[in-house]
């Protein structure tokens, strides 16, 4: 592994989450909370990145941060689409799903995107669909068909906890491949 250039000093974990105001269920104002702070972790982690580092595709892996970064928020767009069955804006979904499809399929995908547009779409799928969504959701134990099996709100929501912690190991781990540190910090306990 090379020695890495630089590292970054990261945003302090967050000890303290409250549900969101406004929610109409406080537990899924609470998972709401959560996935903001992820979010914002992420956000943290990519945002004084280079085009270049956020494109870089070790060997061995089709993965790239940005991919990883649309990634996620193809996937939350997709899951409060099923859960709450509000729709993500065509011109939202026109831009995530190629990208967002490839990632789980094992398969490369070019992407050159600023920084600053990664922070922009993980906020515009924030703030378009995901929270004004979930405001309105009253019963996370709701059952959701699919296929063979039943899912519910509660459910899908702790699974994009999940994949938003899953996924920003994958970035730190890609960002010191290309040469740059992150180090965790605690907040206040």
């Amino acid at each position: 592994m090379p020695e890495l250039a630089e590292t970054k000093r990261g945003r302090p974990r967050q000890y303290r989450l409250q549900a969101l105001p406004h929610f109409a269920s406080p537990e899924v104002g609470f998972a709401a909370a959560a996935l903001d702070e992820l979010r914002e972790r992420v956000v943290d982690q990519i945002a004084d990145l280079s085009t270049e580092t956020l494109a870089y595709v070790p060997e061995g892996t089709t993965l790239s941060i940005a991919a990883l970064v649309v990634h996620l928020v193809w996937a939350e767009a997709g899951w409060i689409e099923r859960v709450t069955g509000v729709s993500a804006p065509a011109d939202l979904r026109a831009q995530i799903d190629g990208v967002g499809r490839a990632v789980p399929a094992g398969r490369r995908a070019s992407l050159s995107m600023a920084a600053p547009e990664l922070v922009a779409l993980c906020r515009r799928v924030r703030d378009a669909l995901t929270a004004p969504a979930l405001a309105q959701l009253r019963d996370p134990t709701v059952v959701i068909p699919d296929g063979n099996e039943t899912l519910t709100a509660r459910g899908v929501l702790m699974h994009l906890i999940w994949h938003w912690t899953y996924h920003s190991g994958h970035i730190g781990l890609l960002a010191e491949l290309a040469g740059r540190g992150y180090v965790w910090t605690f907040g206040e306990l």
